[in-house]
């Protein structure tokens, strides 16, 4: 997705591995689907509930992805879009629920959530912390299963506390801030989804229709990132959507061909020389023509206020 984080995260790090990031995004219905999604009495909507996956600092592609109504919580959905596939998801406070972090070592997933101050926690270890923005460094247990965790709490440079819990026991606290600063990215993508993929503008309002076009989006946006990866992996992905809407109606082979020409080097700002004034043709053989510009009514009206000036004297 090109997307780039300045001062935010650091992007992949070998030591960590395949990192994926689960979150969900609500988008709101209009009221005639209040008969089947309503969350309130007045105000409907569905949720994406979306895993992304962190190919790169400037790379992030949708992987898998379960549509709800907006009455669904994100932990209710989280267990359709997690796999034991040896990546370390990463995923915010609604995800944070003992009996999912339970399932998740039985089933041997690699997570790291954030979790909240009053989290129930048994600390096993104390360590002492290393990092300055770290204010503990513990193995404790959730109480549901015998497996340790690490727990590390931090404080960044507004002042904000994060709780984060994670069964990744070899990382170091540097590593385990610095991957859920990553998580970042998937706020990236869901507004780059609704300003560019216009996600929110629907065309059809039947839940079957909704899903499928959700579904569309996303396959659409997996493979235009593939596309640019091979063809233009300098540029970002908005650039390869102007040039498809450019070429729709042409071949694909015009269109690689346009992306990939080379392109001139930038000769700076040039001084553009004043062109000559070229007489105009006004057409008199065809039409009653009596040329006047606003220069004649420019100078009309100073002539008048001298005029008055003067006789105010």
């Amino acid at each position: 997705m090109c997307h780039k984080q300045k001062g935010v995260a650091k992007g992949i790090n070998s030591n960590v591995g395949v990192l994926k990031i689960i979150d969900a995004t609500y988008g709101k219905l209009p009221k005639n689907a209040l008969n089947w999604t309503a969350v309130s009495k007045d105000s409907c909507g569905i949720k994406l509930h979306i895993r992304v996956a962190l190919a790169s600092a400037n790379s992030v592609y949708p992987e898998k992805m379960i549509p709800s109504t907006g009455n669904i919580a994100d932990s209710d959905a989280v267990n359709h879009i997690i796999d034991a596939d040896g990546a370390l998801y990463v995923m915010d406070r609604g995800y944070a629920h003992k009996t999912k972090m339970g399932g998740w070592m039985e089933r041997g997933v690699q997570f790291l959530v954030r979790t909240r101050k009053n989290f129930r926690m048994e600390t096993i270890k104390s360590e002492t912390p290393t990092h300055d923005k770290v204010l503990r460094n513990e193995l404790v247990s959730i109480l549901t299963r015998e497996e340790p965790l690490r727990y590390i709490e931090f404080v960044d440079d507004k002042g904000t506390h994060f709780h984060l819990v994670t069964n990744r026991l070899d990382l170091t606290e540097e590593e385990i801030m610095e991957t859920y600063k990553n998580r970042w990215y998937i706020e990236l993508f869901f507004k780059w989804l609704k300003q560019h993929v216009k996600i929110d503008h629907l065309f059809s309002t039947s839940p079957v229709g909704i899903w499928n076009q959700m579904y569309i989006a996303l396959i659409t946006v997996a493979l235009a990132e593939i596309l640019r990866l091979i063809h233009m992996p300098n540029r970002t992905l908005w650039t390869l959507f102007r040039n498809v809407r450019l070429y729709v109606f042409k071949t694909i082979r015009k269109l690689l061909n346009y992306v990939n020409r080379k392109l001139r080097k930038s000769k700076g700002r040039q001084k553009v020389s004043k062109e000559e004034e070229k007489p105009i043709n006004y057409g008199e053989d065809s039409a009653i023509v009596d040329p006047i510009n606003k220069e004649h009514f420019i100078k009309k009206e100073k002539k008048l206020k001298a005029t008055k000036k003067n006789k105010a004297k």
